[in-house]
């Protein structure tokens, strides 16, 4: 079988290619070769700028340049390069430094520079510094735009229905009225929420050596101050600095980046267990798409598979992002290996987290709401407005409101006639009948109008507070 697809294990490289060609170019081993390439070289710019002369002649700027050109021009013979580096010394950061020493080879300031290429530095002041930029790349360039999509399409539609009024469901059962846009706005501020925490979420870094002492940075130069040296290097990348660990940085930032992310992939579930309720009640039509076949065998059938689809593989994403978050913290004493085969499950996480995002965005965009079917039901259903029923009667000093109300509509279905009928059996004055009487279930909606359009005054109201 030629066909590189239908070898795939992942349907990330497989069925799903298409949609994630963009994050599948930005965020495979690629990328990883290039970052670790680009720390390595800005790590002796920077031992050159900080330091001048003291481990190695000071660079010209046309040597520095020339070392800028490889971060720019890092391409895919380079990455091949290093692949085959790696298969012989079986060691991929090794297989960089190796890659760096050969290329500069021919440069002037090639054999001044050979020794000190990975100077004072363990793999994973490499590693952790690369993986984080290519987790914060994939924040700001995929996962945000995404999320953001996926947003900006529940208010939309929240405010468009905001006074469209809805039966409520509790338990199952039908409940006190509210309106359709009210429920888009819920999900909508959960999800501003998570919005809100990744926006302010900083990726953390070390560069500290084989235990996280310095060791061999004080023996090279022991009057340099390292930890400082250090610190404004991790911090010319955007990352905060981590200045006591082990050999590893301990993750502990990532795995709340994790958290977050599986946090956000479950309001996400609810959210398509929700559309694919109201869709199979006919609340929301699917805007059928020419060609597309719904079942072998119905034809009638318009599927709500990308909320299906969404929800398959938001549960996927988050079997990888609760593991990795649990397990990527704990590592035996100064160091062991099981943290870095794990990370490397991580792409694949953000892969289904980023294609569930992006297919629910585009179920939402094929949905139109029936109104009137939802109107039709509520209207179905008047019992529902017993809760108001008994409130009013409660305001006229009636102790045994709740149980009148009780009898009359628990496990019963009624309709308006009789709701009439049994108000003017009560003994009320005329005003307080009147009351009674204007209450329906399009009108006992409470503040839900009012709370789905003021949903972005509330939301800087709650950051005020906060």
């Amino acid at each position: 079988m030629d066909p590189p697809d239908l070898c795939s294990l992942s349907p990330l490289d497989s069925r799903y290619a298409e949609i994630l060609s963009d994050f599948r170019q930005a965020m495979g081993e690629y990328a990883l070769f290039q970052r670790r390439t680009e720390i390595e070289i800005r790590w002796l710019l920077w031992l050159d700028q900080r330091l001048p002369n003291r481990l190695f002649p000071a660079l010209s700027a046309e040597d520095r340049a020339t070392l800028e050109a490889k971060i720019q021009g890092f391409n895919p013979a380079a990455a091949l390069r290093i692949k085959a580096l790696e298969s012989s010394v079986r060691h991929d950061v090794k297989a960089v430094e190796l890659f760096l020493r050969e290329s500069t080879a021919g440069e002037s300031f090639g054999a001044a520079l050979a020794p000190f290429w990975h100077f004072a530095a363990t793999s994973e002041d490499i590693n952790n510094l690369a993986y984080s930029l290519i987790w914060k790349d994939a924040q700001q360039n995929f996962l945000l735009p995404a999320l953001d999509q996926v947003l900006d399409r529940l208010l939309k539609e929240s405010r468009r229905h905001s006074h469209a009024p809805m039966l409520s469901r509790t338990h199952g059962q039908p409940a006190s009225p509210t309106t359709l846009g009210k429920e888009l706005a819920n999900f909508a501020w959960r999800l501003a929420d998570c919005r809100d925490a990744f926006s302010v979420f900083r990726f953390s870094g070390k560069f500290n050596g084989a235990v996280g002492n310095y060791n061999a940075h004080q023996l090279a130069l022991p009057d340099v101050d390292w930890v400082s040296l250090t610190d404004g290097f991790v911090r010319s990348f955007g990352l905060d600095f981590q200045p006591l660990t082990t050999q590893i940085e301990p993750h502990d930032r990532l795995s709340a980046w994790l958290d977050l992310l599986a946090r956000t992939n479950r309001i996400l579930i609810g959210l398509c267990r929700d559309f694919w309720g109201y869709i199979s009640w006919g609340y929301f039509v699917q805007r059928v798409i020419p060609g597309e076949v719904g079942s072998s065998t119905m034809p009638h059938k318009v599927n709500p598979i990308a909320f299906e689809n969404a929800e398959g593989n938001l549960g996927v994403a988050n079997a990888l992002l609760r593991h990795l978050s649990d397990k990527l913290p704990v590592s035996r004493f100064q160091r062991d290996l099981s943290d870095s085969t794990a990370q490397r499950s991580l792409t694949p996480a953000l892969g289904h987290t980023l294609l569930a995002w992006r297919t629910l965005h585009e179920g939402l965009l094929r949905l139109e709401a029936d109104t009137g079917r939802i109107r039709d039901d509520l209207l179905a259903h008047p019992e529902v407005i017993a809760e108001g029923l008994q409130t009013l009667l409660r305001l006229e000093g009636d102790p045994d409101a709740y149980e009148r109300l009780k009898s009359l509509t628990r496990g019963r279905s009624l309709d308006a006639a009789s709701l009439k009928t049994w108000i003017h059996g009560l003994e009320l004055d005329a005003e307080t009948r009147q009351s009674l009487e204007r209450l329906g279930p399009l009108t006992y909606l409470g503040l839900a109008a009012e709370l789905a359009e003021r949903f972005d005054e509330l939301r800087k109201q709650a950051s005020r507070t906060a």
